[in-house]
């Protein structure tokens, strides 16, 4: 769908828009040669100013696609992966998480809230907020933004769209961003990189003490709600939280009949291994169930519900064979067919790909979009055809 030699891409997210234009967002900056200024061939999202989001476009089911436009425009920039929601109206949603980056020499002079300057660049990565964007033309324009509240919780993230329920409301997956978890901090304080503010030990964590400074702990995930169609987003609900691991990038899927599920993201170093966990909810959020391990590895997920009731959630995966796969519940998600695990792809080369992302067409097949890398570093936006 999208390759360029110098240009790194990856975090893609797949929509059908109310005019049945297909489109996929994802997230690009330029891929640097190695050098004396650039000691990586790329950087991802939470260290690198120049990342912004881009929305290609297909007129024709998927067999050709636009050159990707800029998403919303081109002074939103230090972005993570967008996720894209089309509501009933036919407005499209766009929800992204943002970085402010700041020259070294002026970071040391703010109070900036997890604050990281990773050596040798002279810029300082801190917080900005979750924001989300409205295009009422297939998201040929952008015009609306507002600012997601994610209190308690000092920051909210997930690649993952909002999800719309009967009466109109919007819910939005949303977990710790880094170096809001303990495993980003850890990580970034081995390889020597700097978190200001004298955050340094203990490791960060997302929600604030009695005191209002940041203390460490796990992140939850939690969902932000809006009343409004999206226009305002002033309320969360915890959806889970467990001591012993850190919950981010989650997704969320309502199924026909109204249940709620999540899917939650883990990492090698927590308890939970790199498993998948899940959280149901059959009364719209209100209340969740208690959070359970999968015996699903692999991370980030996506869930879709096709055609027959049965879901399916796709993910990446992350050791050899590297690549695409995906999983089959036909009780609501109370268990999945872990023995006819789907393996969309077994042949990539690298570790660093995935973020699979899914539609479900009229004839039964499903489209699942995804970024892979190759073995000189270039990237690709790849989507697969499959009936499940």
């Amino acid at each position: 769908m999208f390759r360029e030699q110098h240009r790194y891409v990856l975090g893609p997210s797949v929509a059908i828009a109310a005019n049945g234009d297909w489109l996929v967002a994802f997230n690009m900056a330029t891929r640097r040669k190695v050098g004396r200024y650039s000691p990586k061939p790329w950087l991802h999202p939470p260290s690198d100013p120049d990342y912004r989001n881009y929305l290609a476009r297909s007129t024709d089911g998927g067999e050709s696609w636009d050159y990707p436009r800029v998403l919303p425009g081109y002074d939103w920039h230090g972005l993570e992966h967008a996720g894209l929601c089309v509501l009933r109206n036919g407005d499209l949603l766009a929800s992204h998480y943002q970085r402010q980056f700041h020259a070294l020499e002026t970071a040391e002079k703010l109070d900036l809230a997890g604050a990281v300057h990773q050596s040798p660049y002279p810029w300082v990565v801190a917080h900005e907020g979750t924001h989300v964007h409205r295009s009422r033309d297939h998201g040929l324009t952008w015009g609306e933004t507002v600012r997601v509240d994610t209190a308690p919780y000092i920051s909210g993230y997930s690649p993952r769209e909002a999800v719309e329920l009967a009466d109109g409301r919007l819910l939005m997956p949303l977990a710790a961003a880094d170096p809001f978890y303990d495993v980003y901090f850890e990580e970034m304080h081995r390889e020597g990189h700097r978190v200001m503010g004298g955050h340094q030990p203990p490791p960060l964590g997302n929600e604030r003490d009695a005191d209002g400074n940041i203390a460490p702990g796990k992140s939850a995930a939690f969902v932000a709600i809006s009343t409004d169609g999206g226009s305002s987003w002033r309320r969360t609900l915890e959806c889970a939280r467990d001591p012993q691991v850190n919950f981010y990038e989650p997704a969320l899927v309502r199924l026909r009949e109204g249940r709620l599920i999540c899917h939650l993201r883990t990492e090698d170093s927590d308890a939970g291994g790199g498993y998948l966990y899940q959280v149901s909810s059959d009364d719209d959020g209100a209340t969740w169930s208690p959070v359970r391990r999968l015996p699903i590895w692999g991370s980030p997920a996506h869930l879709v519900q096709l055609a027959d009731g049965r879901v399916l959630s796709v993910y990446g995966h992350r050791r050899e064979p590297f690549g695409i796969r995906g999983c089959l519940s036909a009780d609501g998600g109370e268990s999945w067919d872990i023995p006819g695990e789907l393996v969309i792809r077994d042949d990539l080369v690298q570790r660093v790909i995935g973020y699979p992302t899914s539609i479900v067409l009229d004839d039964g097949h499903v489209f699942t979009v995804y970024w892979d890398e190759n073995a000189v570093g270039v990237t690709s936006i790849v989507g697969t055809f499959y009936m499940p």
